[in-house]
């Protein structure tokens, strides 16, 4: 009767795991996860470190093999108009184009007379700096010129009555203000437009297009755009493909050595934060920067070699199959051969084809493989693409919640940084004034322009050097360099929670196609032993009657206490 009494009894359900009903929602924890300092800090430095890198290239890079304003965004409509035609035609045309708008402008400056000594400034542009500096002085020639009638103008009217004498200082006032407005906005005018004449680096370009993509994927999934075009598709597959295809194409070794860089940087600084994450994710634990980076440090060729030895299996199994194509070559017997052992290519194309889907779904899995692993570039391949072959729609479907969820936290860091930079300009140059007239409210605004609206998307800003005083250069020079500290805490977000939220998706498909749990991970014997190594969430300790009968699935099992507290 006992046991029919407490089989009967009714059964108590004291809370949910949401996490284990909807293993989804585990994606939610990578914005706290990505936000940890040590995260922000080797996501820092990654991005510093390339554009560091890639702006040095950009300096010592011939002037003839710059990119040419807006080229890639020209390649992509070029592209999508006429995909068979030739973009390096289109290349030349503007590049000669831009010369000879150049050398007029080296001319009508009175720069140079000569017609060979003009053309061989244009095809290396060079001379800008006094083509600038000439520019300003004709501008600040005539405020002079503005001041001192302005200063006529006042001495007139301070010989006149009292109501004329106002409205004519008040004219002269305005007069003046007029043409201090009107020359330095025509010059920075000219000044812009003399920028867009000449090339830009080819680091630059690559870098502000992959940006303006991962801005507009945030927009897109806030606008709830996600197929359509210009939404989130479409902006995903051209940071993936426009970019990188156009760096490649038409600058190839740039494109090497720039890769090499980047396959270095991302494998020191994004093992570590993988390593950091996988840790975090596994353990609801921190370690340091310094354990971090000896991890990736210790796994540098396996994080480098993760997603380059599938693209190798992709080229050395395309070179087999365009060699086989060279026996076309032959006569009579050629054509055939090819024929009876076309199912060859075939098969060889079902494996790139295999690779390369296996490679794009994957490749976010890889590196967290390693540093939850511990194990090799192998491995990581093996895994990621097990995971994404044997639950794909699962693997869609997590991805989708990330890039979604991504998005409104990029959005909120973005919108952070944005406020800081408003609040800052405000309050900076609130009891400043001239700001019509050249005082210091107008120097403190050329020297930092005010932030745009924050759907401008444009936290970056260009300063006019020319039009400043050596002070107020290294003023903006150094303001510059703060302002842009904290703009690109904005990019080390995003490389964090790629990594952090790619580390969550590993575990999530681990523990569904191999049934793992989400708390395996691979520790080293000196991070258990390092004192640095701190819960993320402190959790109090239980008291005794926390201990009691829990209800799992319907039946009712003892909980046992942890040792120590038995």
């Amino acid at each position: 009767m006992a046991e029919e009494s407490q089989s009967n009894s009714p059964t108590v359900l004291r809370s949910i795991n949401w996490r284990e009903v909807f293993p989804f929602t585990n994606i939610f924890r990578g914005f706290r996860i990505a936000v940890h300092p040590s995260k922000l800090v080797l996501g820092l430095l990654a991005l510093l470190s390339l554009y560091l890198g890639g702006r040095v290239m950009d300096a010592i890079w011939p002037t003839g093999s710059l990119a040419n304003p807006g080229e890639i965004a020209a390649y992509q409509s070029f592209v999508d108009a006429t995909p068979k035609a030739d973009f390096s035609e289109k290349i030349k045309k503007d590049r000669e184009g831009m010369e000879a708008r150049y050398g007029s402008i080296l001319r009508q400056a009175g720069i140079l007379t000569d017609d060979a000594a003009i053309k061989e400034a244009a095809k290396k542009f060079a001379r800008r700096s006094e083509l600038e500096s000439k520019r300003m002085w004709i501008a600040n020639t005539a405020i002079e010129e503005a001041a001192k009638a302005k200063t006529k103008a006042i001495e007139e009217a301070n010989k006149l009555d009292t109501e004329k004498k106002k409205k004519g200082i008040e004219d002269a006032e305005a007069a003046y203000k007029k043409a201090f407005l009107e020359n330095k906005s025509e010059a920075g005018s000219d000044i812009a437009q003399l920028r867009r004449v000449v090339p830009e680096g080819i680091f630059k370009a690559f870098f502000e297009y992959e940006v303006q993509q991962v801005n507009g994927v945030a927009y897109a999934v806030w606008q709830n755009e996600w197929l359509a075009k210009g939404g989130v598709k479409d902006c995903v597959v051209n940071f993936f493909s426009v970019g990188p295809v156009w760096l490649w194409k038409y600058h190839t070794v740039y494109a090497v050595i720039f890769t090499v860089l980047f396959l270095l940087v991302w494998a020191v600084f994004g093992g570590a934060i993988s390593r950091i994450a996988a840790v975090h994710v596994a353990r609801d634990e921190k370690i340091s920067v310094r354990q971090a980076l000896r991890f990736s440090l210790n796994k540098v060729l396996s994080f480098i070699f993760a997603p380059v030895i599938p693209l190798v299996i992709v080229a050395i199994i395309g070179l087999v199959i365009a060699v086989g194509g060279l026996l076309l070559y032959i006569p009579v017997a050629g054509p055939i051969v090819v024929g009876a052992m076309f199912f060859l290519a075939l098969t060889a194309s079902v494996v790139i084809t295999l690779v390369l889907f296996g490679t794009i779904g994957g490749f976010g899995l890889m590196y967290p493989t390693i540093a939850v692993e511990g194990s090799d570039s192998f491995d990581a391949i093996s895994r990621s693409f097990s995971y994404v072959f044997a639950r794909p729609w699962r693997m869609v479907f997590y991805t989708a919640v990330a890039i979604g969820y991504g998005a409104f936290t990029y959005l909120f860091v973005r919108f952070f940084v944005w406020i800081v930079l408003l609040v800052t300009h405000t309050f900076a140059g609130l009891f400043l004034s001239g700001a019509e007239s050249g005082g210091t409210a107008y120097w403190f605004s050329q020297m930092w322009p005010e932030p745009g609206t924050f759907f401008s998307f444009k936290l970056p800003y260009e300063v006019n050097y020319a039009g400043l005083a050596w002070s107020e250069s290294v003023a903006s020079f150094l303001i510059s360099f703060w302002v842009y500290l904290l703009i690109a805490l904005v990019g080390a977000y995003a490389i964090s929670y790629f990594l952090s939220v790619s580390t969550i998706l590993y575990a999530l498909m681990r523990h569904e196609v191999d049934a793992t749990e989400m708390e395996d991970v691979y520790v080293e014997e000196m991070e258990d032993d390092l004192a640095d190594i701190a819960p993320a969430t402190p959790a109090a300790a239980p008291a005794a009657s926390t201990f009691s009968p829990a209800t799992i699935q319907g039946t009712t099992a003892d909980v046992k206490p942890p040792e120590g507290q038995a």
